[in-house]
């Protein structure tokens, strides 16, 4: 599956030895200790630059993993052209996977390395470039440029797009997300590594887009940049029309759920004129005389604590407030018969006002939470 990390350590079937190469015996991949100076990298290898190797510092007291690597032979059967480029003697090998591994016990001083010498992965080209490429896809600081060059370069070896996908197990859509990366400008496919390491740059999502675009691969900078800004406008137009679309969904819901009715105008009927045929006569009749309205029979007052005048009471020249029902002092014993001996027991409103009255507000809230245990009482 494309990738896939193998540990490759766990392919050395015989115990750590200290000779460099396969195993005569039986052929078997092998970890031994090389020193690091034979330890050549691989000019095939994906990565344009290896980064910063500050993070592997600690090989110089510790190898947590080992490194994949064939023999100069088994690579020069692949690429014969490399020979005087890679200069390698017959004690060195060639590191396929473990390569900033090998270059940071170079920068640290470490002397030797473990790695598992396995010329079965270059028994072809598409095979050694796999193999180098699985480990690099893991990293997040491979960029989508570099893992397009390495697809692209495996696909090569084999005489169609579509044996590739089968024989590498990836999809033919996968593989032409990558190609049209490889189908931009330099300078674009620059920004899209940009973006990649977290910088300002164009995404790989949009990149793969623009890289779909018709003759895209025949047109100049300028050409493919208009390109780019019709695609990204056209995706801004699209989110509008899309948030327009589910605000107006959403209005003639949110209308009927949470509107409140506004209230009705009282309209007076206007008085009937009525025709002048049936218009009442004009002599006036006598107007019975209105019932006298009866007199209200008096109450006696209720008791009260406020003053009924001077200066207790709030004004300009003593601007001290009224207290509060709470701060009033607890009338005395007298008052609370007198006050709610002539109160309406089922009118809540005039009983709940001489309560609050009579009672100081301590005792009020008391009362209330009372009642409202023995409610709960009942109701339970």
């Amino acid at each position: 599956m494309a990738g896939r990390r193998v540990s490759f350590a766990s392919m050395a079937a015989d115990p750590v030895v200290d000779a460099p190469g396969v195993d005569s015996t039986n052929d078997a991949p092998v970890a031994k200790w090389i020193p690091t100076a034979s330890c050549l990298p691989n000019p095939r290898n994906p990565r344009d630059e290896l980064g910063d190797l500050s993070d592997l510092a600690s090989i110089k007291d510790r190898q947590l993993q080992s490194c994949l690597a064939v023999t100069p032979a088994a690579y020069l059967r692949l690429w014969p052209e490399d020979r005087q480029t890679l200069g390698a003697g017959p004690q060195d090998v060639i590191v396929v996977n473990g390569n900033r591994r090998r270059a940071a016990a170079e920068l640290y001083g470490r002397e030797q390395l473990l790695v598992v010498v396995d010329d079965s992965v270059a028994d072809s080209k598409a095979t050694l470039l796999r193999a180098a490429l699985d480990e690099n896809m893991a990293r997040k600081d491979f960029d989508p440029i570099e893992e397009a060059n390495a697809v692209l370069l495996i696909v090569a070896q084999y005489p169609t797009a579509k044996e590739a996908a089968e024989a590498e197990g990836w999809s033919q859509s996968w593989i032409s997300h990558r190609k049209n990366l490889l189908k931009l400008h330099p300078e674009l496919q620059r920004q899209v590594r940009a973006k990649a390491r977290g910088e300002e740059g164009l995404s790989i999502n949009v990149a793969r887009r623009l890289g779909s675009v018709k003759g895209i691969e025949e047109m100049s900078l300028a050409e493919q940049t208009d390109e780019l800004e019709q695609l990204l406008q056209a995706d801004a137009d699209a989110v509008a029309a899309k948030r327009a679309a589910r605000l107006e969904a959403k209005a003639p819901a949110k209308d009927t759920s949470s509107a409140v009715p506004a209230p009705q105008p009282v309209v007076t009927p206007a008085p009937t004129v009525q025709p002048a045929a049936e218009a009442a006569p004009s002599v006036a009749e006598p107007v019975a005389p209105a019932a006298p309205r009866p007199e209200p029979v008096p109450q006696a007052p209720l008791a009260s604590t406020e003053p009924a005048s001077g200066t207790g009471r709030f004004s300009a020249e003593n601007s001290e407030p009224l207290p509060m029902p709470e701060q009033r002092e607890k009338p005395a014993a007298a008052a609370p018969q007198a006050g709610l001996g002539g109160v309406d027991w089922h009118n809540v409103e005039e009983l709940a006002d001489a309560i609050c009255r009579t009672l100081s507000a301590d005792e009020a809230y008391r009362l209330a939470d009372a009642l409202a245990d023995r409610l709960l009482t009942t109701n339970s």
